[in-house]
């Protein structure tokens, strides 16, 4: 059982190390809705009773706003136009109507960074005691599901700071690609268009 368990989660994590370095096509919900979501769930959740939680909230917010930037250094972005089903006439003639897609690759970085706030999270789960040593192999695992399968993280009960290095990583990554990348910029603000 154990074996196959070290198996699984070995084949888990090269899978996600793997998909880093593929063109996958965006999805506005990533970049939009998950960090929104997440910081939903941080704001209703926090729960500042003392002067540890406050240094925790400071910090995390910090190191997490550090994560983000970093994933982003190997950011590389193909924006393709492909052709939807509709055309339009014109003198006779049926032209294609094409919608801007973008397609995106995480990199080294990116997975450098994840792992960065995988620590992170241990680290703050070891202080807080909300995390033993026995449960790293299993939060590795389950922290790559969350990724690979977006409905895993909303359907598992966070502790505060998970949310808030959970919202500020993406939304710091979404808001310095934004800023820094204009290919991205362009093709979230395009409409289709005829060729």
């Amino acid at each position: 059982m154990h074996l196959g368990l070290t198996i699984g989660t070995l084949i888990i994590t090269v899978y996600f190390i793997k998909k880093q370095f593929e063109f996958e096509k965006v999805s506005k919900v990533r970049y939009y809705m998950i960090p929104a979501f997440g910081a939903f769930q941080f704001v209703t959740n926090v729960s500042i009773k003392n002067a540890f939680d406050a240094t925790l909230l400071v910090v995390v917010f910090v190191m997490s706003c550090l994560i983000g930037w970093y994933q982003t250094r190997d950011f590389a972005i193909k924006v393709h136009d492909e052709p939807t089903k509709y055309i339009v006439k014109e003198n006779h003639q049926e032209s294609p109507i094409y919608e801007r897609a973008l397609y995106s690759r995480g990199g080294r970085s990116y997975i450098v960074g994840w792992i960065a706030i995988f620590i992170l999270q241990i680290v703050i789960g070891l202080v807080t005691h909300t995390v033993s040593l026995d449960e790293v192999s299993h939060e590795w695992t389950a922290e790559i599901l969350k990724d690979l399968l977006i409905f895993f993280r909303f359907n598992h009960d966070e502790y505060w700071w998970i949310w808030e290095i959970f919202a500020v990583s993406n939304l710091s990554y979404y808001l310095i690609l934004k800023n820094t990348n204009n290919q991205m910029r362009d093709a979230f603000k395009s409409e289709p268009k005829a060729s």
